[in-house]
């Protein structure tokens, strides 16, 4: 599943969802509808709404389309790209929910149907990869620092802390953590990681240059990285998990490791509470 739905070059090609249509005839037919119309009232909100789905911002547009179905509860649109921005959450359950609402309004468009065959394969795949996950978790124990410690503990005046921002647009865990840090006197770099990229230019030299008194420390596990962590020399490298699946964690995990190269401080926020103590790691309330 993809992170944001982009236009392809041509409408003729794929729609990048997944299902199998042409973009025209899929959701490249969803935003020549939301086009063709005025840009008034909530037709405009549901016009920002699309776009901030387009641009990775999933929080942003599932807001958006919150007050345009608040404002218009028989906008099929609204329902319906409510239901994939939920999708490319992972929140299947109530992606479904959205999707069969806007096929209640309109039972024809092939779209919705489509997109609803996706959600219910989608949600069957997922609970799939958490029952493997789950098998091969403790294998991760070896990346990890055992016994565990907080992200930033040991971390003092003169300190270089990089907190990387990889959470989906609504996450508090950076502020925290840059909070921390400066609060113990340290330098803070704060980085953030867009929606369909990763980490690269100067903030990867940068993360790739460091040595023994710097620390970096990742919120969330939502977007990747880059390939900077193969080099990086950091004293301290830790991982806050967020309320992410538990594959992606797991890449996050094996990322900040750099392949198994270092060991990783592990601490969940009260959003991730599904490791399990075969895991080493700081709870949250505990950092």
């Amino acid at each position: 599943m993809s992170a944001a739905i982009s236009p392809p070059a041509s409408r003729n090609a794929a729609c990048p969802c997944g299902s199998g249509r042409r973009f025209k005839d899929c959701h490249g037919q969803v935003a020549a509808t939301v086009e063709a119309r005025p840009a008034s009232g909530t037709l405009a909100q549901l016009q920002q709404a699309l776009a901030a789905q387009q641009a990775g911002r999933l929080a942003d547009a599932i807001a958006l389309y919150d007050r345009v179905i608040d404002a218009a509860p028989m906008l099929f649109d609204a329902w319906h790209m409510r239901g994939v921005a939920r999708f490319q959450r992972f929140d299947f359950d109530a992606a479904e929910r959205d999707i069969r609402r806007a096929l209640a309004l309109r039972p024809g468009v092939e779209a919705a149907r489509q997109n609803l065959s996706l959600v219910i394969d989608g949600r069957l795949q997922a609970e799939r990869e958490e029952v493997l996950c789950r098998e091969v978790l403790p294998r991760y124990a070896a990346l990890t620092v055992d016994p565990p410690r907080a992200p930033l503990d040991g971390v003092e005046r003169g300190s270089r802390v990089f907190v990387i921002d990889a959470c989906e647009a609504g996450s508090t865990l950076a502020e925290v953590l840059e909070a921390n840090a400066r609060d113990r006197g340290a330098t803070v770099t704060r980085i953030h990681v867009a929606a369909g990229r990763v980490i690269e230019g100067e903030a990867a030299d940068a993360l790739a240059a460091t040595g023994e008194r710097d620390a970096i420390a990742c919120a969330g596990c939502a977007r990747p990285l880059g390939d900077w962590t193969l080099a990086a020399g950091a004293a301290v490298t830790a991982l806050v998990a967020d309320d992410v699946r538990l594959v992606t964690f797991l890449e996050r995990l094996r990322e900040l490791s750099g392949q198994g190269r270092r060991r990783v401080r592990l601490a969940c926020s009260s959003a991730a509470p599904r490791l399990p103590p075969s895991l080493p790691h700081v709870a949250s309330g505990s950092w």
